[in-house]
């Protein structure tokens, strides 16, 4: 099986689609929240995600400029390669129809705050890999950055599900 290794470059690239896919999972969320406050929650992740993309941007056109970033010495080895390219598959939110689809499909915010909870955590591991696989330290500490604030958001949504839990009796 041919494997395609990644690089720090391709490592972004990515990044860059997952975030977008969460702006997207956000924006349908608070389209089909009835609440005001899951609405104003998924807008602040939503808000959240546009500007991590923004980040990853200017960063991917940082590390792109950079003569060095098309390198073989910036690949990583086919092992994080293949690991890294099964966590990237799914590019962790659903997209586009079937982001659609799965909120529509969701009968409760509690089943829609489980997928964005699995969908952040996802991201945490993607990016907690791609920090410590790096080569490139502004890349580096752009990943373990967005590592500490999904991990918010992880934190947040679970908050907000006890509570409902809690309130629903289960």
């Amino acid at each position: 099986m041919d494997v395609k290794l990644f690089s720090d470059l391709e490592g972004l690239r990515i990044a860059m689609s997952i975030e977008a896919a969460g702006r997207e999972f956000y924006q349908q969320a608070c389209q089909q929240a009835k609440e005001e406050s899951h609405k104003d929650l998924f807008r602040l992740l939503k808000r959240e995600e546009i500007s991590h993309y923004e980040t990853f941007s200017e960063i991917f056109d940082q590390v792109k400029s950079n003569k060095e970033a098309g390198s073989d010495e910036y690949l990583f080895d086919e092992e994080t390669s293949r690991y890294l390219t099964v966590l990237a598959e799914g590019h962790i939110f659903p997209i586009g129809e079937e982001a659609e689809v799965k909120i529509a499909e969701a009968a409760t915010i509690v089943e829609i705050l489980y997928m964005a909870v699995q969908a952040e955590k996802d991201s945490i591991l993607f990016y907690d890999e791609l920090a410590s696989k790096s080569k490139f330290p502004e890349a580096k500490k752009i990943f373990t950055l967005l590592k500490a604030e999904e991990q918010t958001h992880v934190v947040k949504l679970r908050q907000i599900l006890d509570a409902l839990l809690i309130i629903h009796g289960k």
